[in-house]
């Protein structure tokens, strides 16, 4: 026969030749032209990179097997095997067997992953650094979409199904604050999919086709006209945004933030403390082992501007300063605003920011972001003279233990807390202690080290290793800190903000201008009296309060009759300033143990969960869809094999039934084996009888329409004779009779399962199709 644009063999009609090679080019073109709008989202290209090859093995390997002359499901097979390897390179971290065989240590590292996938997706913002567990989730999201996109074009046949995939893709910066759609990758992405289109089809592009397809761009550039395109960098991120963006937990990229390289200035401000004030965002309270956390606090409407509450824990007497800073973002994008801590009033804000709650006094908003912003606070850090330090030591502070839970603390770092610390006379001696430690040992500040030594991070092994190499930044100062106070039984918790920055300009003029080198952690520990007590450990870096001094008095030692010092219970503080505003309820501030490995279902593991269940649900659909698709193509094909793509499908429907058809049956063979499960009963070859009395009208109907179509198809195989449209019809009756004789098992086996989706057996022709 003459060759023509396709194939028809076991499963239907299939590009041939050059066809197959450009449907799978452009089925790659398309994944990763939709991969690339994701660009906003995540940092670097090197996520996308391993996209594009993972697809490009998978759809290369199943073309490759096909044009060899292969099965398409078994290129799909090889394919799929190929991407998982490929996929498990990425994924090993060296553990792998020639570094893509994956290994009982590879498997090992899957929860690591998870969790640091996790960190990434629920506390990190957009632009996300792609850490190790990133870069595999999005490696194997590709190896699933490049292996279903396959299954539906070359076996399925339905090359239009497989833009459902990059429309997700697409859709995925909609819903990620603070990013926007990048268009040119959204119209890139459906001009590759219309010629996907066109050529898998065979079809030329018609006046029609083109007046759709502008209206597709149109479309697709209305949707996302919303925004400008300002310069954005191709797969890159750059050109717009530009700046320090801020997520849930900014500890989690603060490392990246600070070894960013050219500094950006993120804010300034101006202020009557003459040395500069620290900038709070947010306090980290709940420790996993893994890496410290907010607490998981819902903003209350009624917590607005208004009225801010008074820090918690100090005492009426004790001597604070007031401060009055004014403050302007810049390229800050955050959830948390920047304040001296403690507010006491937030002036020039609208109403869509509110305070988290009593413990922190933090300011956050759900729905709007910092930059650009102009504010003026007023603030009241405390100023206590030695003997109100004193005098708070026999304070009888609230319930902490949201803020003392820490499980699994090596022994080697409580052993180091408690030698530092020995000599202390009280909780508080023994916090500067644990400061001066850090400040005046021998510790080195670096940025470089925890990442060259492996121990980058805020959980307790870096910790561990942190405290023995001696050198890292302020994420491992304050966290080491933190751990080892609460070790001692003192309340401590994690604040992330700025450094005061530096101060520019003269008189008037003179502002402090804070930049993204001045992204800083560090610890806050509490004192019944004094409240949150900010410390500095950080080598080299901001300075500690004067009043963080030793007492050297014992708790005992404090005189109980100096009013002027020690509020008895008659002076206890009101309401407002209550100590035990300081602990939030256990509803509102879940201990660490809410945020370990072992609570709950985490975003990770509900991914895994909904895709898990969106394969069981594909498993039990897409067989059933790909079996239809292909019934529908032979049952309205067009000359010149009419009779053969009919006669194809009443063989595959009767594989799918159950009947036993094999490779090395005639088709008069087959025709007889049908008789036998219509019920017609014995050799029925060359004619149509009549029907017998004693049988269904559909299954005399079916027995006669099998035997005109093996007429037709032999003559349209040896006899040159074109088929008639009637043969379709035949092939119908044919199967709906088959259907009619077989078990309710076996129709519902055939449709969920059909067994030639995934191996066939063609009987004899008569030509080779």
């Amino acid at each position: 026969m003459t060759d023509s644009p396709t194939r028809v063999g076991f499963f239907g009609a299939e590009p041939a030749g050059a066809a197959r090679w450009q449907t799978s080019a452009l089925l790659w073109l398309v994944l990763v032209l939709s991969l690339a709008s994701l660009h906003p989202v995540f940092v670097g290209v090197g996520w996308w990179v391993a996209g594009a090859v993972v697809a490009a093995v998978v759809l290369g390997a199943s073309l490759a097997v096909r044009a060899l002359g292969g099965a398409s499901w078994v290129g799909v097979v090889g394919g799929a095997v190929l991407g998982a390897l490929v996929t498990t390179a990425f994924a090993s971290g060296g553990t792998a067997l020639l570094g893509v065989v994956p290994t009982g240590a590879t498997f090992a590292r899957i929860p690591e992953l998870s969790a640091q996938a996790n960190a990434a997706i629920v506390e990190g913002s957009a632009p996300v650094a792609v850490n190790d567990g990133l870069l595999v989730t999005v490696a194997l999201s590709v190896l699933v979409v490049a292996v279903v996109t396959d299954l539906l074009s070359s076996v399925g046949q339905l090359p239009v199904v497989t833009g459902v995939f990059p429309a997700l893709v697409l859709a995925v910066p909609t819903f990620v604050p603070g990013v926007v759609t990048s268009w040119p990758w959204v119209v890139a992405t459906v001009l590759a999919y219309l010629v996907l289109l066109m050529v898998s089809t065979g079809r030329r592009p018609s006046r029609a086709g083109l007046v759709g397809a502008a209206a597709s761009v149109a479309v697709a550039g209305l949707l996302t006209a919303v925004v400008p395109l300002t310069g954005v960098a191709p797969l890159t991120g750059s050109g717009t945004g530009t700046g320090l963006a801020t997520g849930v937990n900014p500890i989690i990229d603060l490392g990246d933030d600070l070894r960013r390289g050219a500094p950006v200035t993120v804010l300034s401000y101006r202020t009557d403390d003459r040395q500069g004030t620290y900038l709070k965002l947010v306090d980290l309270v709940d420790f996993s082992g893994r890496t410290w956390s907010p607490a998981d606090v819902p903003l209350d409407p009624l917590n607005t501007l208004n009225t801010l509450p008074d820090a918690p824990g100090i005492d009426p007497g004790t001597a604070r300063r007031d401060v009055t800073t004014d403050v302007t973002i810049g390229a800050l994008r955050s959830p948390y605003l920047p304040v001296p801590v403690p507010p006491t009033t937030i002036e020039g804000l609208d109403d869509q920011w509110r305070f988290v709650d009593e413990s922190g006094v933090t300011v956050r908003s759900d729905s709007e972001g910092t930059q650009g912003l102009e504010y003026e606070v007023t603030s009241r850090p405390v100023d206590p003279s030695p003997e109100q330090v004193v005098a708070s030591l026999d304070d009888t502070g609230p319930d902490m233990a949201p803020y003392l839970s820490v499980d699994e603390v090596p022994q080697t770092v409580t052993d180091l807390a408690a030698e530092v610390t020995a000599g202390s006379a009280n909780p508080f001696d023994a916090a500067v202690e644990l400061q001066d430690f850090f400040r005046d040992g021998d510790f080195t500040y670096s940025e470089d080290t925890p990442v060259q030594r492996g121990y980058d991070g805020s959980g307790l092994d870096a910790i561990e290793t942190f405290l023995q190499v001696r050198s890292g930044y302020c994420v491992h100062f304050a966290s080491a800190m933190a751990v080892m106070a609460r070790t001692l039984g003192i309340p401590s918790r994690v604040a992330v903000g700025f450094l005061p920055g530096d101060l520019q300009g003269v008189g008037d003029d003179a502002a402090f201008r804070v930049s993204s080198d001045d992204l800083h952690t560090w610890p806050e520990l509490y004192f019944a009296g004094l409240g949150w007590v900010p410390f500095e450990p950080t080598v080299g870096l901001g300075a500690p309060q004067q009043y963080l001094q030793q007492t050297g008095v014992e708790p005992s030692d404090v005189p109980a009759d100096d009013a002027s010092t020690a509020p008895d219970a008659s002076t206890a503080p009101s309401a407002s300033t209550a100590p035990t505003s300081a602990a939030p309820s256990a509803s509102a501030t879940p201990t660490s143990a809410a945020s370990g490995p072992g609570s709950g279902v985490g975003p990770v593991p509900s991914i895994a969960l909904s895709v898990l269940a969106a394969l069981v649900l594909a498993a039990l659909v897409v067989p059933s869809g790909l079996r239809a698709g292909r019934r529908r193509r032979r049952l309205s094909a067009s000359p010149p094999d009419l009779a053969l793509h009919a006669w194809h499908e009443v063989v595959d429907t009767a594989r799918d039934l159950g009947v036993p058809v094999t490779a090395a049956m005639t088709p008069p063979a087959v025709v007889d084996l049908l008789a036998q499960r219509l019920g017609a009963g014995g050799a029925v070859t060359g004619t149509a009888t009549a029907p017998s009395s004693g049988r269904s009208t559909r299954a005399e109907e079916a027995r006669v329409a099998s035997v005109a179509l093996l007429d037709a198809l032999q003559a349209e195989r040896f006899g040159a004779e074109p088929a008639a449209r009637q043969v379709q019809a035949d092939a119908r009756r044919v199967i709906d009779g088959l259907r009619a004789s077989s078990s309710p098992g076996q129709r519902l086996t055939a449709t969920v399962a059909p067994r030639s989706l995934v191996g066939g057996t063609e009987a004899a022709s008569g030509s080779t199709a």
